[in-house]
């Protein structure tokens, strides 16, 4: 500490606090109170969001840090300000909304929230820039409901996957679908180890969405499926020897894990519009196989050991009627 004028009243200052506090009982022997406080790092949003992170590793599970988190900090480093007061966190926020549907982008907003209280318990902030941004207000109008695809449009999404010049690779996988009944990422996680050959069944305990971690079914519950005699000789005419059993079932043509946000997007899209039917997400062909289940007077127990939902869940979705009563006139 320089001998200058500025520095001497300093230290005066000082040394009447340590003798007050000598006379009051409060002197502190570590000297530590009476040492300049630290100056806290400066940190930028996109560094205090990766520290955030960092912090809550322990307590979300990695698929929420994959699909929720990450996708914030990228938004921060492409939006390349710092959020330092309640007008800039609005303006990142007015950036998110512009690209997500309200329900995503509220999820989001508590997101942020949570790291803004983080922010200032840290003493990063002297105040959390989210917390007065008001939610979005969400449309609740009913969904409609899914159409179960019937038979013949089930042979021709499957001959439309055969021949298709792009996509017939797929054809097993749609074909497993359409088959199982299983969740995409269900099917996606699929590995050779889960067919009992001998016994002619396979176990769906496994399931591998767009984190690409591995983790257990969807009610985390395994099931055990018969195998219909067409998906038998397919896996059997994909299986060698030489395959390991932990290896995937189902890949790329260029052996990645399959994306089930492109699956749907793209190539299930290109599928249906080949197949000349109308377009219904991958988790139609779920909602036929329930359905033509209960057609042909399996019991609600039994499709929901097939299909691993709930019997609520399975009467509420699954039974829609494939051959429609004809209503009568007066």
């Amino acid at each position: 500490m320089a001998d200058t004028p500025l520095n001497r009243s300093i230290a005066k200052r000082k040394a009447g606090e340590i003798e007050c506090d000598l006379h009051s009982g409060h002197y502190d022997p570590t000297l530590a109170k009476y040492k300049p406080k630290p100056v806290r790092e400066a940190l930028t949003t996109v560094h205090l969001f990766e520290r955030f992170i960092e912090s809550r590793q322990t307590q979300v599970s990695p698929q929420a840090i994959e699909s929720r988190y990450r996708p914030i900090l990228s938004n921060l480093k492409r939006f390349k300000s710092n959020i330092e007061d309640e007008s800039q966190a609005r303006a990142f926020v007015d950036l998110l909304r512009s690209r997500q549907s309200a329900l995503i982008a509220n999820q989001n907003l508590s997101l942020l929230k949570t790291f803004g209280a983080w922010a200032v318990a840290e003493e990063h902030w002297s105040s959390n820039h989210f917390e007065s941004i008001e939610r979005l207000k969400v449309s609740h109008a009913p969904k409609p409901k899914r159409l179960p695809f019937t038979r013949e449009e089930t042979r021709k999404l499957l001959d439309a996957a055969r021949l298709h010049p792009r996509w017939h690779s797929y054809h097993d996988f749609y074909m497993v679908l359409l088959y199982l009944g299983v969740r995409p990422s269900e099917a996606i996680g699929l590995r050779w180890r889960h067919i009992n050959w001998q016994r002619q069944t396979i176990t769906i305990c496994e399931s591998l969405g767009r984190t690409r971690q591995a983790k257990s079914t969807k009610n985390g519950k395994a099931r055990v499926i018969d195998l219909h005699p067409d998906l038998l000789a397919m896996f059997q005419g994909r299986f060698s020897n030489d395959k390991p059993q932990d290896a995937l079932i189902f890949t790329t043509a260029t052996g990645k894990v399959i994306d089930d946000h492109c699956f749907s997007q793209r190539t299930w899209k290109d599928l249906c519009k080949a197949a000349g039917i109308p377009h219904q997400v991958p988790y139609a062909a779920r909602h036929s196989l329930g359905s033509h289940l209960l057609e042909n007077g399996a019991s609600i127990p039994q499709v929901v050991e097939i299909l691993g939902n709930n019997p609520e869940t399975t009467a509420r979705h699954y039974a829609h009627a494939i051959n429609r009563p004809q209503m009568p006139g007066f």
